[in-house]
């Protein structure tokens, strides 16, 4: 009787980790990307996952919680220096011409794949680790 139940579960803990062998393969693939993306992908990535957040409220959620700088100025929406050590964003730079006439060098936050499991994750409510 006990080698049956073993065997039973043993079974049904293969046909599980079969089942989601596709949803790993997507996970590791997407983590090991090394193309980032804008938080305003994210945030459809999100809604697709049934979470009711815009690219507003994500930004405002990202400085809230210490993944983006929140002061006014030159730092503002780019990355925390504990986020980008954590490998959940980087900085895309970029040059634009201030009213002055002046170049300045801007950045773009930019999401990467591991970032990307990490807040769906995170919005979800499952427990992981950066």
């Amino acid at each position: 009787m006990m080698v049956l139940d073993l065997h039973n579960k043993n079974q049904e803990l293969t046909n599980q980790i079969e089942a989601q062998k596709h949803k790993v393969l997507f996970a590791e693939s997407v983590q090991a990307s090394t193309n980032s993306i804008l938080v305003k992908e994210l945030s459809v990535q999100l809604k697709q996952r049934g979470i009711d957040i815009g690219q507003n409220r994500l930004f405002k959620y990202f400085r809230e919680n210490g993944y983006l700088c929140k002061k006014k100025g030159n730092m503002y929406n780019t990355p925390t220096q504990r986020s980008m050590e954590m490998g959940l964003f980087e900085r895309q730079p970029y040059i634009r011409t201030n009213s002055k006439g002046e170049f300045e060098t801007k950045y773009t936050p930019k999401v990467t794949g591991k970032g990307q499991l990490y807040f769906i994750n995170k919005f979800l409510g499952k427990n992981q680790t950066a």
